[in-house]
């Protein structure tokens, strides 16, 4: 007679592989949020195409625990915010391989084992890591690479949008077309999708630091070592996760200050000295921003300072452009003051922009007048 694990054992073999999911949320909270979803989604589907108890526990805790490979994953690609380039995507896709290096020979069933290794495999071979092909990839790994493409595409992310759900279905079904993933598997969804409810992960006994870590991780990548200034680009992020003016705000200030004749200075200074100059001027910008921002408890503050190449560009929020008058005033006396030091003159760009005005628009309209400056200054 085979031995049959009780409900206590399997209650404790759940929470276990519910601790090595929830390994990946100090990592990366997305992606533990992903696996969340994608075990809860499989089992569905599994339901639906009517597999038996066995399996669908398989798919379950396969599905929490099927990108435990990326806790290896360097943090300079696993929480990069835009797109790999073919170094990154190369290292990213030994996931599967590093996840199913952590169970195998440590499992009497190798199901797990495999959901790991193959959710990324797809039925004409075009996958990875193995490119395996048809037969060569299993059903509960199948269903797996299903769940895993419809919860990737349906979630929303600080780098990405989240697609319709009928938009989601007939990219699956394409998909299904070109022999990339099952199809029994996915019209299995097609009839539990309308049913699904992708509710709001939250690790609610971690919830005070993991925001304050994962707040810190996203930063990091947007922020320049030396300078500690951000990228200019990190604003786009922090408008689309919705938490600029934080305080009520009625409306922000975005102001591009550009060195025009920055190249003709570093030819007249030599580039060591433009460069000093260079830092020196955003280091004065920086104490002035200090001086004036107000504490925010999800970003920097209400005003900050970012990097555009060699430009430089405040975001500064308040309810009239007025209350910011004592502010643009002191930045303007600083560039002045270099001015007259170095010569290197500057050229502001700025807007008033109402809170329900999107950064990127925002960003947009300084770019065009700073565009139109110089052309007009090019016929001049």
């Amino acid at each position: 007679m085979e031995p049959t694990l009780s409900f206590d054992n399997k209650m404790l073999i759940h929470d276990l592989f519910a601790i090595m999911s929830e390994v990946l949320a100090y990592r990366d909270y997305p992606t533990y949020v992903h696996t969340i979803r994608v075990s809860r989604i499989a089992k569905k589907i599994g339901e639906a195409m009517g597999l038996p108890a066995e399996q669908l526990d398989i798919l379950e805790l396969a599905g929490l625990v099927h990108d435990i490979g990326k806790t290896a994953i360097p943090d300079d690609i696993l929480l990069k915010p835009n797109l790999f380039n073919l170094q990154d995507r190369r290292i990213m896709e030994y996931h599967p391989l590093i996840g199913a290096k952590f169970f195998a020979r440590r499992l009497l069933d190798d199901s797990i084992t495999y959901i790991i290794l193959r959710h990324h495999e797809r039925l004409d071979g075009s996958g990875y890591p193995l490119g395996l092909k048809g037969n060569q990839i299993d059903r509960l790994s199948r269903i797996t690479a299903v769940a895993d493409v419809f919860e990737a595409m349906s979630a929303k992310r600080p780098y990405k949008k989240a697609l319709p759900q009928q938009s989601v279905l007939e990219i699956l079904k394409h998909e299904v077309s070109l022999h990339h993933l099952d199809g029994e598997a996915v019209n299995a969804l097609c009839t539990i999708a309308d049913s699904l409810i992708l509710d709001n992960i939250h690790l609610y006994s971690t919830a005070g630091f993991m925001e304050e870590i994962e707040n810190f991780r996203r930063d990091t990548f947007f922020r320049d070592t030396l300078s500690e200034l951000y990228n200019y680009r990190y604003l786009l992020v922090l408008d689309d996760l919705n938490i600029l003016g934080e305080d009520g705000s009625m409306g922000y200030e975005l102001q591009l200050i550009n060195f025009g004749d920055y190249g003709k200075f570093q030819r007249d200074y030599g580039f060591i000295v433009a460069s000093q100059v260079h830092d020196e001027i955003g280091q004065r910008l920086k104490e002035t921003v200090a001086c004036f921002q107000k504490k925010r408890k999800r970003y920097d503050g209400s005003i900050m300072l970012f990097r555009k190449h060699c430009d430089y560009m405040i975001y500064s929020e308040a309810n009239s452009e007025e209350d910011l008058a004592e502010f643009l005033g002191q930045i303007k006396a600083e560039l002045e003051l270099s001015h007259s030091e170095w010569g290197l003159e500057a050229q502001c760009f700025r807007g008033w922009f109402e809170r329900n005005v999107s950064i990127e628009a925002a960003i947009t309209h300084i770019f065009n007048l700073e565009n139109r400056a110089m052309e007009s200054c090019k016929k001049s």
